[in-house]
This record gives C-alpha cells, structure tokens and sequence, in this order.
C-alpha cells in the first residue's frame, strides 16, 4: 500500500464517517470537541488551588509540571506548522464539495496532525507522569478519545490526523519530560512566591 492509497483510505473513512451523528445532535459534538482542553484548565486550576488550601507547593510544582509539558510539546508543533509547507487542508471544502457539511467551523490550515489530538497525548502523558490518581488518569483518557473522536466526526480532521497527532503529542512529552522537570524546578519556586503574594 502506498502513500497515496493511506491518503484516499483516510479520506474514504472519514466520509464513512459523516452522517453518524444525528443532526439534533450536533451542538453536543461542537461542545465536546474541546472537552480535553477545557478538562485540562479545569485540572491545572484546581490543583493549583489545592495546593494552595493545602498549604503544600508540591501540587503547585506538579500543575506547573503539567502545564509546562504541554506548552513544550505545543511550541514544537507550532514551529512545525509555521516552517513546513501546507500540504493537507482541513476537510471542510472537500466534504462541502462531497454534500457533506462539517459539524465544526474552523480555518483552512494544515490539517496534519491534528492540534488537539498532539495536546491530547502530551495531556496524557503529564498526567501518568505527576498524577498518582487512577480515577483522574481514566477521567483524562476518556476526554482525551472523546475529544478526538468528535473532530473527525464533526468533520475537522481525517482519522489519519488524529493518530498522528496522538504518536507526536505522547512521543514530544516523553521527550520533552526531562527537560521540562529542569526549567520547572529553577522557575518554580519564583512562580510560587509571586503567587503567594497573590493569596493563591
């Protein structure tokens, strides 16, 4: 099988795809397409704010720890986008074109790979690394596949896109993780005081 029998595979599947999500429905699918990045604030936040109550920096350090890994993997993904060619469109025109309307507005950009699939794997992996709480492990995988699965579903993405992003977002963290623990423990300590400062 050669690139392009992948590419017109990806595409037939994602086309397989459409129409399985009733349209009553759809405002649901346009919500939980951003449900890992909503999750995430929500998890960095109120680890922050717990460690806080607490009065324990090591949940601090760990909310910096997280965030810090995601921001690292995203920089790489930017920088990716902005010096690499677009060479794959989001779908939209090729599904308008194929009477099919997307669930989801979004610009035309590079579909490949997909952004929230890479913040998705990057997600997981920081909180493998510093959550020692299965409950919120699961609760992450579960967004994490729900959210992704919407986008190809409302039309975003290819399936291709999405388990490309998922590989890069998982192997940029594991990557970046000893790196991010460096900067995170020179920075920490400042971020913390000026937070303390702050009464948070």
């Amino acid at each position: 099988m050669n690139f392009q029998s992948l590419l017109d595979f990806d595409k037939n599947l994602l086309i397989s795809l459409q129409g399985i999500i009733p349209s009553e429905y759809s405002f649901l699918v346009t919500i939980l397409a951003e449900s890992i990045v909503v999750w995430c604030a929500i998890f960095l936040v109120a680890t922050w704010l717990y460690g806080t109550f607490q009065k324990n920096n090591e949940y601090k350090t760990r909310s910096l720890q997280v965030f810090g890994l995601i921001v690292s993997v995203f920089v790489i993904y930017t920088l990716v986008n902005l010096c690499v060619p677009q060479w794959r469109e989001h779908p939209h025109s090729f599904l308008n074109g194929a009477n099919i309307t997307p669930l989801i507005p979004h610009p035309t950009d590079n579909s490949f790979p997909s952004g929230h699939a890479l913040f998705s794997g990057a997600f997981i992996i920081a909180v493998f690394a510093y959550v020692k709480n299965y409950f919120l492990i699961a609760l992450t995988i579960l967004l994490a596949l729900i959210t992704v699965c919407c986008r190809v579903l409302g039309g975003v993405h290819y399936p291709g896109d999405i388990v490309a992003g998922l590989f890069f977002g998982i192997i940029g963290a594991l990557i970046f993780k000893p790196f991010v623990e460096k900067i995170i423990a020179k920075i920490a300590p400042f971020c913390i005081k000026i937070a303390s400062f702050l009464k948070l």
